[in-house]
C-alpha cells in the first residue's frame, strides 16, 4: 500500500536521500542538456502539508536515453506519525517520435517496487501531456496508469504572464484483485505563472483501498521552475 502510515524518522531518512539522490541527478543532466524545466512545488492545505517534484531529462541535445524522476511528501497536521512518502525513477529509451521505453521502479515505507513503462508525450503549443503505464513484476503483480496534463496560455504580450492549469493522476491496481485499485490519486492545480514562479490554488484527492477515499486537501501552491 502506497501511503500506509509510518513513523517519521524513516520518511525524513527516505526522503532526505532521495532528494540527495535527485538532485545530484539533477546537477548531472543538466550540465549536459537543459530539457524541461524542474517544477518544485510546496503545498499548504486545510489538512496536510505536501511537497513534490519532478524532472524529465536527456543524455543530450541528440540522444534517445532519458531519466524521469518523481518525489512527494505529505505531513498532515494532526499527526505527523502518517506521513507518506513516494520516490519513483525510470530510465527510458524513446524507440519512436513521443513514445518511450524504460524501467525503474519506486520506493516508498513498503520497500521497493520494480516496474517496466511505455510513455507517450506531446506538446502542443500551451498545452503538455505525458502518460505512461507501468507493470510492476512482484509476487502479486500490478500495474499502474500516470497521466500530466498542462495547459498555461499566455496573458500578456511578453508571456511573462500564464495561466496556469494542471491535473496529475495515478490508478495502480492488482491482477488478482479483479482490477480494484490499490491506491488512486488526483492532484488539481488553477492559478498564475510568472516567468519561473507559479501560483493558486491546489486540491489533492487520495483513495486507498484500504481506507476508501480519504479527505480532501485544499489549499494553496507555489512552485519554482529549476
Amino acid at each position: 500500500m502506497l501511503n500506509k502510515l509510518f513513523s517519521i524518522r524513516p520518511a525524513m531518512r527516505w526522503l532526505l536521500f532521495a532528494v540527495k539522490s535527485i538532485t545530484l541527478l539533477w546537477m548531472h543532466s543538466t550540465a549536459i542538456a537543459q530539457d524541461r524545466e524542474i517544477p518544485v512545488e510546496v503545498f499548504a492545505g486545510n489538512r496536510a502539508f505536501a511537497h513534490q517534484m519532478y524532472m524529465t531529462k536527456y543524455m543530450d541535445s541528440t540522444s534517445r536515453f532519458g531519466y524521469f524522476g518523481y518525489l512527494r511528501y505529505e505531513a498532515p497536521y494532526s499527526d505527523r506519525l502518517k506521513s507518506s512518502f513516494l520516490g519513483q525513477s525510470l530510465f527510458f529509451y524513446d524507440v519512436a517520435e513521443g513514445v518511450s521505453a524504460g524501467g525503474g521502479g519506486y520506493i516508498t515505507n513498503a520497500g521497493f517496487v520494480p516496474q517496466l513503462a511505455i510513455a507517450y508525450g506531446r506538446e502542443i503549443r500551451d498545452l503538455y501531456f505525458l502518460v505512461f503505464g507501468s507493470f510492476e513484476p512482484i509476487k502479486s503483480p500490478n500495474s499502474e496508469i500516470w497521466m500530466l496534463l498542462t495547459y498555461s496560455p499566455p496573458l500578456n504580450e511578453s508571456g511573462s504572464w500564464r495561466l496556469f492549469t494542471q491535473l496529475m493522476g495515478s490508478y495502480n491496481f492488482n491482477y488478482k484483485n479483479n482490477l480494484k485499485y490499490n491506491f488512486a490519486n488526483q492532484y488539481l492545480r488553477l492559478g498564475l505563472s510568472y516567468n519561473d514562479w507559479q501560483f493558486g490554488l491546489a486540491t489533492d484527492l487520495i483513495q486507498e483501498n484500504a481506507v476508501g477515499l480519504l479527505p480532501t486537501n485544499t489549499g494553496l501552491f507555489l512552485r519554482r521552475l529549476l
